[in-house]
């Protein structure tokens, strides 16, 4: 059984293309986008419309997806609402309606081992709390257990990859839309007997392109985004 798990595309959708392209090449059984598809980049809905489109994809929904849908917390930087009253502009009704049916958290079984796929912590009540992006994962995600039965948890949110160990193991591919290289990260899990093996890797974009759709996207504090979030 083969799987691929990506996260936080946000809105990139040359890395989504470039990643897609490479998973359909290879093959794969499932797929899984651990949240914030949308948020930060110029191509919302068409990042929505094209993670509808690809073959045996599960989506759980992140904070900025959450946001999308109910809005934003209070407090919120200016440029962060600045931003949200320009994507209010970009969606259309079917695109809320796809991103609010997105589930929290899943749990599926490969080969003998279960596995849940998650944004991050979740609130008491089971929604996504806004967390500030930390170093502390295990300490974070260990507040999930008795919400699932895995001992291994695929995330994102923290746009590092990273593969540590709390009360079970936690894995997080990287930021597949921001990171200070042009280049889409995911990872591949491979099970077989109740043993998992997970390979991270990387397929480059192309950055012109990005910092062309922020351009004639007239994305508000563009080159705030561009400096903060994407390669440089």
């Amino acid at each position: 059984m083969k799987i691929v798990v990506f996260t936080d595309v946000h809105a990139n959708l040359p890395a989504l293309r470039a990643m897609a392209r490479e998973i359909r090449r290879e093959g794969y059984d499932a797929a899984f986008h651990t949240g914030d598809a949308v948020g930060i980049g110029p191509w919302p809905a068409e990042t929505v419309e094209f993670l509808g489109e690809l073959p045996r994809l599960q989506l759980l929904t992140g904070n900025h997806d959450a946001w999308l849908c109910g809005g934003l917390p209070k407090g919120a930087a200016p440029w962060l609402e600045n931003h949200y009253q320009w994507m209010a502009g970009q969606v259309a009704s079917r695109h809320l309606n796809a991103v609010g049916a997105w589930p929290y958290l899943t749990e599926h079984e490969f080969e003998g081992v279960r596995a849940a796929f998650v944004h991050y912590a979740l609130s008491s009540c089971g929604r996504q709390v806004s967390l500030p992006i930390s170093a502390h994962v295990p300490n974070d995600l260990d507040a999930l257990i008795g919400r699932h039965s895995s001992l291994l948890v695929f995330h994102g949110h923290r746009h590092k990859s990273s593969d540590v160990k709390g009360k079970v193991r936690y894995v997080n591919p990287g930021s597949l839309g921001c990171w200070h290289k042009p280049a889409a990260r995911y990872a591949i899990a491979r099970f077989h007997k109740g043993k998992a093996s997970i390979q991270h890797k990387t397929v480059p974009y192309d950055w012109e392109e990005l910092v062309k759709g922020f351009s004639t996207k007239k994305v508000p504090d563009r080159a705030l985004i561009l400096s903060s979030y994407f390669a440089g």
